[in-house]
């Protein structure tokens, strides 16, 4: 039998959802897309053919604003309001924080231990539209 291994679905979520204020930031950060030649990109000097700095940043740029959207979609597919707005609060809205659950807690205004439960539930929700749910085989056989 085939169940789901929630301690490592949980972590796959998180590992996912952590990058997200990192995307976020590259995908509003503008572009200059007038450089002199006197600017480097800190590469050394090479004949080879290289992409214009501003042909790179775009380029990163809406790669992550990609990655934005695709957690933005996953986090408003789950049914339950409640989990959306925990799962904002905790790794899309806000500033980086050393206690970023904590702040969270602040935000929803919740106990720590109705947030650590709906936690828990909402990483599993949120791993099914990630497609990041890990299985495991059970030894318990049913008759």
């Amino acid at each position: 039998m085939i169940v789901i291994d929630e301690v490592e679905t949980r972590a796959a979520a998180e590992k996912i959802l952590s990058d997200y204020r990192t995307a976020r930031g590259i995908a509003r950060m503008p572009v200059n897309q007038k450089i002199t030649s006197a600017w480097s990109d800190g590469l050394p000097a090479s004949t080879a053919n290289n992409d214009p700095y501003a042909q790179r940043y775009i380029e990163q740029k809406e790669s992550a604003q990609q990655y934005v959207d695709w957690i933005d979609g996953a986090i408003a597919a789950i049914p339950k309001q409640m989990f959306q707005e925990l799962l904002r609060a905790r790794y899309c809205e806000g500033l980086e924080s050393n206690h970023p659950d904590m702040d969270a807690i602040d935000r929803l205004d919740i106990s720590a231990s109705k947030y650590f439960d709906n936690k828990r539930t909402a990483l599993l929700q949120v791993s099914r539209r990630l497609h990041c749910t890990v299985y495991m085989e059970s030894e318990a056989e049913f008759g």
